[in-house]
């Protein structure tokens, strides 16, 4: 049984929630005995953690962008946008009410093994097993059944590999630890979409690769690399309802304001790329979606390598993380409007570079972004999982729905760019990073 712990002491609300703090508020908590900063992690601990991430993102991208579509368009061809809108918003579901217990749960734990590595371990199983075989069914009701145990280990991993970064990460090396966490996303789409539209083309056979490749992928990192012991603390911070307890608004604004900005930005961004394949095949019927779809991925994953990486290194060298999160909102942002004012093949192009560009930045910077911003050292799981998990609101199938219910593809390009411009606005009410 895991025992119950505690860690460590809290921000200063005051200097918090009137934006007194140093520009670098993490920096400034690194220079207190309580909390201290932990060592720096080698170049091998990043790689590892960086594919332990790509075989998470091959379990959540793939079904969101591609994988759903398929397999609804296999076994309700009538219905295929409202059965891919119902998956995906189940998933976001599940997420959103699991990562929050789980985050508490993880906080609280201290296994042998590690409190991180073996939720990610659980995780990774109960997410990949299930994972398998989705592409042997044919009754849409028992696909969503599988689809709610995936996403309760996928909440798990979100969970353990995001307070890693938190617990042994120094600040200075966040941008790159947040670059590990979100490059392996666009690369994770791109080398899956090759595995499934080129290399495993039948539906049983590429839920069944991605899912063993996904646990693969993981095992390097978390049984090479073990964790830091967890930290004792008095004994009136051990308790339940201080677990539960969420930050005040008032007291810590700026973590509010990044959990809206991640919100939208991801929001917008998946409100736009999640029917795309449909856009493709309705709007500019070109002769295969599939295949097109694939050329529009990489073109994506060329340009969102030019900055991804780059971003987290020049974020971290600076100093700075709100200037790259706007600029990146606003990439993509001009990239939604390009389709919705232009929507020729030509133009999807161009928009693949913005929006590789713009997601390129966003994800290698973001997560440096929320830990710095994180309120208890204590509950840095609950803390990421409740950013983590309001990502998953489902804003995008329900925005998705009701503008092709009554509109078309073309006004869903305008909401997702509006969407998207407003994340970007939101960074900027962050006062104490700069």
């Amino acid at each position: 049984m895991p025992r119950i712990i505690q860690d460590m002491a809290t921000l200063d609300p005051a200097n918090a929630s009137v934006g007194m703090a140093a520009a670098d508020p993490a920096a400034a908590l690194a220079q207190l005995p309580e909390h201290p900063q932990p060592p720096p992690v080698s170049r091998s601990w990043l790689w590892y953690f960086s594919l332990a991430w790509f075989g998470f993102w091959l379990l959540v991208m793939l079904p969101g962008q591609f994988m759903v579509a398929k397999i609804s368009a296999m076994v309700a061809p009538e219905d295929k946008v409202s059965v891919t809108s119902f998956l995906i918003a189940e998933t976001a579901i599940v997420i959103l009410l699991s990562v929050p217990v789980i985050g508490v749960l993880c906080d609280r734990s201290n296994f042998r093994f590690g409190r991180r590595r073996t939720w990610a371990l659980m995780g990774f199983a109960v997410a990949a097993v299930p994972f398998s075989i989705i592409g042997l069914q044919s009754n849409w009701a028992v696909i969503a059944i599988l689809v709610a145990i995936v996403a309760l280990g996928e909440a798990a991993v979100l969970v353990a590999l995001s307070a890693m970064i938190a617990d042994q990460v120094p600040t200075n090396q966040r941008g790159r630890a947040s670059a590990a966490m979100g490059v392996p996303q666009v690369l994770a789409l791109a080398i899956g979409m090759v595995l499934v539209t080129m290399l495993v083309t039948s539906v049983p056979g590429s839920w069944a690769l991605i899912g063993v490749l996904g646990l693969l992928c993981a095992l390097p990192f978390l049984l090479r690399f073990t964790e830091p012991p967890v930290p004792e603390i008095p004994a009136s911070r051990a308790t339940l309802r201080h677990a539960i307890t969420l930050p005040r608004p008032k007291a810590y604004p700026g973590y509010y304001w990044a959990m809206t900005s991640r919100v939208m930005i991801h929001s917008g961004n998946l409100v736009g790329t999640t029917y795309l394949l449909f856009f493709l095949s309705d709007v500019l019927e070109v002769k295969s979606p599939d295949d097109s779809l694939l050329v529009l991925i990489l073109i994506y994953l060329v340009a969102c390598g030019f900055t991804s990486w780059l971003g987290g290194v020049l974020s971290d060298k600076w100093g700075k993380r709100r200037v790259f999160i706007g600029m990146a909102a606003g990439l993509q942002g001009a990239a939604a409007l390009l389709l919705a004012v232009l929507p020729t093949w030509e133009a999807s192009m161009v928009a693949a570079v913005l929006l590789g560009l713009g997601f390129g930045m966003f994800l290698s910077v973001d997560q440096a972004l929320v830990t710095d911003l994180l309120p208890n050292a204590a509950t840095r799981g609950r803390d990421l999982g409740l950013i983590n998990t309001a990502q998953h609101i489902p804003i995008a199938p329900i925005v998705g729905w009701l503008v092709l219910s009554f509109a078309g593809y073309r006004s869903l390009y305008v909401v997702a760019a509006l969407i998207m411009i407003a994340g970007g606005i939101a960074v900027y009410r962050i006062r104490n990073v700069r």
